[in-house]
């Protein structure tokens, strides 16, 4: 194949129990982007950690421009010309961006670390690249975003001829993404090759050239992206066509009011939100990043004061803060951010999940043990969660089922309300589809949910109700079936309704 750079052919891998890659043949050419797509657990990344040097294959065979090579590690990795951007930050945040870059690779003068060196390396792929990074940041002082500059600087530091990008924009706004797509295909115009993989497949069809879709550690197909819909890739990924994906709410009767918003204002973040929510009922929140739809949910929840309003739960009127009342008076709430907020990784299934309703099995200071792990386990079930078993460590379970354990959480605190903050994010199309039939089976035993996304169709698609949100107020509300795309960007960017 011409300007082939890179080929993998016959790879395979096994895992106690599980074979991960079952002959994977995977190609890519110079000045490409071929995006690496399939559910998790489909073999994504298992194959990219053998070119990462993380794992080495059972058996097939690498080559790199029609030489058969052998990665033994991320140092030989970088030495051939890979350089791997993780979807889960592995910066240490306690450094400085310079000792973050540089890190196992210093640049040293007669003896003595070079600094001056190395931030005049780092000033350069700044320049190359747009952005702004201050070499004597501390990272833990940087959002989400700088940080992944950080970890693409890393990655660009030794002029790569393959970059390895695992969802680098599952932590941005808009702005942000379409900046890392201009940067992605400067490269790309460079000649460097780009194996992209993501969740998200509008951007998939925005910037690939080609698209491989993997499952069950088997390739399904290899496709030009001018040559299949986002529909046949779905359904190679997962056996199933988009109008499937979504739930048919149209037999849903809503039940009495369970949470009522009264000008709920918080100076600079929100004027007057006023809304309720009835029993069965999906109130989805849409709007642009940081329109105070956020500020709302964590009011609610008790997270964030506010200076005045009034919300009542179940009849029942919540002060300003608050958690622990909140969860008493059954509202509960899933964290857009589970890896940092929600989850605790070093803990199994059973901790995490039952966490926030610890109050409910505890007398004179003890858990009840017997009732927890019962309650666990039937939740587990209820949610589908695979796990090798209750005490499993989080941090080894796929994204979905991470976020499947979120949901027991919040279940085993009996909530009459639910905000469900990113119900999918870094989740993949068959782990949505098995949480958007959860949701909807939930409003169906009567439980109200508030859902915060920012993907557009999941908001179209779920919610009974949109309320859009524009500089801290409701800028309309749109019925099922009134919502569309064009609608909610313009109410988002206040525009009238045509």
């Amino acid at each position: 194949m011409e300007n082939l750079y890179l080929k993998m052919s016959g790879i395979t891998k096994q895992f106690p129990g599980v074979k991960a890659l079952d002959g994977v043949d995977f190609d890519l050419k110079k000045g490409e982007i071929h995006a690496l797509v399939g559910e998790n657990g489909a073999g994504k990344s298992t194959l990219m950690n053998m070119l990462g040097g993380n794992l080495k294959p059972d058996s097939g065979m690498i080559e790199l421009e029609g030489k058969r090579v052998s990665i033994s590690g991320p140092m030989e990795s970088l030495e051939l010309g890979i350089g791997f951007v993780h979807q889960e930050s592995n910066l240490l945040s306690n450094l400085t961006v310079l000792e973050n870059v540089f890190l196992a690779r210093e640049k040293r003068r007669h003896g003595t670390l070079d600094r001056a060196a190395m931030r005049k390396e780092i000033l350069r792929v700044n320049e190359r690249l747009g952005y702004q990074l201050n070499p004597d940041a501390q990272v833990g002082s940087l959002h989400l975003a700088e940080q992944q500059c950080v970890e693409i600087t890393r990655a660009l530091l030794s002029e790569p001829r393959i970059l390895i990008l695992d969802e680098p924009t599952a932590a941005l706004d808009d702005s942000e993404v379409a900046r890392l797509f201009d940067i992605v295909r400067r490269l790309r115009g460079e000649g460097v090759a780009i194996i992209y993989i993501s969740h998200r497949l509008d951007e998939i069809f925005q910037l690939a050239d080609r698209i491989t879709v993997l499952k069950d550690g088997k390739v399904v197909g290899t496709r030009a992206t001018g040559e299949v819909t986002k529909d046949e890739v779905i359904a190679m990924m997962v056996g199933r066509v988009l109008e499937d994906i979504y739930p048919k709410r149209d037999d849903i009767t809503f039940g009495d009011t369970l949470l009522s918003v009264e000008n709920l204002s918080i100076p600079g973040r929100l004027s007057n939100v006023s809304f309720s929510v009835r029993a069965g009922e999906i109130v989805g929140l849409g709007g642009l990043e940081g329109q105070g739809q956020r500020d709302a949910a964590r009011a609610i929840f008790g997270d964030v004061p506010f200076a005045q309003g009034r919300i009542t739960a179940n009849g029942l009127e919540l002060k300003s803060r608050g958690i622990r009342g909140r969860i008493r008076r059954g509202v509960g709430y899933v964290t857009h951010d589970r890896r940092g907020e929600g989850l605790v990784l070093n803990e199994s299934v059973r901790k995490n999940a039952a966490l926030a309703s610890l109050y409910r099995r505890s007398r004179l200071g003890f858990v009840d043990a017997a009732a927890e792990r019962r309650e666990a386990d039937e939740n587990v079930e209820r949610m589908q969660i695979k796990t090798a078993g209750l005490e499993q460590k989080v941090a080894n379970l796929s994204g979905g089922n991470q976020q499947k354990v979120m949901l027991a959480r919040w279940l085993m605190t009996k909530p009459r309300v639910l905000i469900i903050d990113e119900p999918t994010k870094g989740v993949d199309v068959g782990a949505r589809m098995s949480v958007y039939q959860i949701i909807d089976q939930l409003t169906r035993e009567g439980i109200g949910i508030i859902m915060l996304t920012s993907d557009m169709m999941e908001l179209i698609g779920l919610s009974d109700r949109v309320l859009v949100f524009y500089e801290g107020r409701i800028s309309r509300e749109l019925k099922r079936g009134e919502a569309t795309e064009e609608r909610i960007m313009r109410a988002a960017s206040s525009m009238p309704d045509e």
